[in-house]
C-alpha cells in the first residue's frame, strides 16, 4: 500500500505544481490582450503574433488546471439529489460515474491529443488561425501532457474513493483537503 500512497502522492504533487505554474497564465494573457489592445486602438499597429498566443495560452491554461481543479474537488457538479447522500454513497456514485464516464472520455480524449501531438510533430504543423503561423508542436504536446496529467489525476481520485470506501479513510494526497 506504501507503493500506492506514493504514487497516488506523486500524482497529486505533480498536479498541484503544475496548476500553481499554470495559474501564472491568466497574467500574461492579459499582458498579451492588453498589449494587443494598445497596439491595435492607440497606435493602429495590431502585432501579428497576439491572436494565436492568447488562443494557446488559453487551452494550456484550460488543459493544465483541470487537473489541479479536480486534485481539490472544484469541478461543478449537480447537487441536487448528491448533496443530501451519505459520505458512503457520494463514494458509490463517485466511483461509478469516474468509471463510467470520466475514465472513457479521457482515455479517448489522451489517446487522440498524443496520436495528434506527433503527426503534429511529423508534419511541424503550423497555426491556420491568424496570419503569423507560429508552430503548433508545443501546443500539441502540451495538450496531449494536460490530459494524460488529467487522467492520472481522476486515477487517484477514484482510487481515494475506492478504498475510503472500503477502508474508510484515504490512501493520501490533497486530493480531498
Amino acid at each position: 500500500m506504501s507503493v500506492l500512497r506514493s504514487l497516488v502522492n506523486g500524482i497529486d504533487w505533480l498536479a498541484d505544481h503544475t496548476g500553481r505554474v499554470a495559474c501564472w497564465l491568466v497574467v500574461l494573457i492579459g499582458m498579451t490582450m492588453t498589449f494587443e489592445v494598445t497596439m491595435r486602438y492607440v497606435f493602429n499597429n495590431p502585432t501579428a503574433w497576439s491572436y494565436d498566443t492568447t488562443i494557446m495560452m488559453g487551452g494550456v491554461l484550460f488543459l493544465l488546471m483541470a487537473p489541479y481543479v479536480l486534485l481539490y474537488r472544484g469541478h461543478v457538479r449537480v447537487d441536487i439529489f448528491y448533496a443530501r447522500f451519505s459520505p458512503r454513497m457520494k463514494n458509490v456514485v463517485d466511483l461509478i460515474l469516474t468509471f463510467l464516464l470520466l475514465f472513457s472520455s479521457l482515455g479517448v480524449f489522451t489517446q487522440q491529443a498524443w496520436k495528434y501531438a506527433i503527426w503534429s510533430f511529423k508534419v511541424k504543423e503550423i497555426s491556420q488561425f491568424g496570419y503569423w503561423e507560429p508552430t503548433m508542436v508545443p501546443f500539441r504536446f502540451i495538450v496531449a501532457f494536460g490530459f494524460s496529467l488529467l487522467l492520472l489525476e481522476a486515477i487517484t481520485w477514484f482510487l481515494n474513493n475506492l478504498f475510503s470506501l472500503i477502508k474508510d479513510k484515504e490512501i493520501g494526497g490533497a486530493s480531498h483537503v
